[in-house]
C-alpha cells in the first residue's frame, strides 16, 4: 500500500528594499524577483503536496506608507509578476519596520502545520524605522523560528552574515550591488529556495509531525558562510 503523504501550505514572504540606492540595480532586482515567482510556480508543479502562497512587501521612506504590501498571500498560480508600477525605488531604508510589520501580519494567519520562508533583500542597512527596533525584530524572528519558520537575509554594502546574526537569522548571503552581482545573487537565491522546498518535501514524505522545522544552511552548497 502506497504511503499517504500529507500536504502543507508554504508561505513565501519576500521583503524587498525599495530605497533610492536600489535604483542602480533596478531592472536586475525586478527581474530577480520575477524569476523567483516563476521558480515558485515550478516548485508547486514539481511538488503537488505543497501549496505555495506569495507575499511581497517593499520598503522605502519614513512613516505612513513606507512599507507597501505588493502581494498578499496570493496562491502562486494566480500571482502576477511585479511591474515597474509596483516597484519604484526612492527614499531611505526602514528595514526593521518592514520586517516587523510583514512578519507580524503573516503570523496571524499561519498555522503550525504550514511552512514559511521569509527572504529579506536589501542593498543597505536600516536607517529610518519608526515603529520597530532591531531588538524587537530579533525577538520576533526568534519567536517565529521556534514555530518552524525559516529566514534568509540577502544583503549588499554591508556584512550580511553579521547583520543576519544580529537578527538571529540562520541563513545569510552577501552580494555585490551591481548588474552582474545581482544576477549572480538571483541564481543563488533560486538554488536556496529550491533547497528549502526539498527540505519541506522530505518532512512531508517522512510524515514528520507539525510544526514544520526551521531550516538553516540553505545557502551552504554555494560556499556561503553559515550563521550558527
Amino acid at each position: 500500500m502506497e504511503k499517504e503523504i500529507r500536504t502543507a501550505n508554504v508561505y513565501n514572504l519576500i521583503i524587498l528594499d525599495e530605497s533610492g540606492s536600489m535604483y542602480s540595480i533596478y531592472f536586475q532586482a525586478l527581474s530577480a524577483l520575477n524569476e523567483t515567482l516563476s521558480g515558485i510556480r515550478n516548485t508547486q508543479a514539481e511538488y503537488p503536496h505543497q501549496h505555495h502562497f506569495v507575499s511581497v512587501v517593499t520598503f522605502e521612506g519614513q512613516g505612513m506608507g513606507a512599507v507597501k504590501v505588493r502581494r498578499d498571500r496570493v496562491p502562486v498560480e494566480k500571482v502576477e509578476d511585479m511591474t515597474e508600477k509596483d516597484y519604484r525605488p526612492g527614499g531611505c531604508t526602514p528595514l526593521y519596520d518592514a520586517m516587523g510589520s510583514a512578519i507580524t501580519s503573516l503570523s496571524k494567519v499561519v498555522s503550525e502545520e504550514d511552512a514559511v520562508l521569509v527572504t529579506v533583500i536589501t542593498d543597505g542597512e536600516e536607517n529610518s524605522s519608526q515603529e520597530y527596533s532591531g531588538t524587537a525584530v530579533k525577538s520576533l524572528v526568534s519567536q517565529m523560528r521556534e514555530k518552524g519558520w525559516t529566514f534568509a537575509y540577502i544583503g549588499a554594502n554591508q556584512d550580511a552574515v553579521k547583520t543576519a546574526r544580529d537578527l538571529n537569522i540562520a541563513n545569510a548571503l552577501n552580494y555585490d550591488a551591481t548588474s552582474e552581482g545581482t544576477a549572480k545573487m538571483s541564481v543563488r537565491w533560486e538554488k536556496a529556495r529550491k533547497k528549502f522546498a526539498r527540505k519541506v518535501q522530505n518532512c512531508l514524505e517522512e510524515g514528520s509531525a507539525a510544526p514544520m522545522a526551521s531550516f538553516s544552511g540553505i545557502f551552504e552548497d554555494d560556499g556561503n558562510e553559515e550563521v550558527g
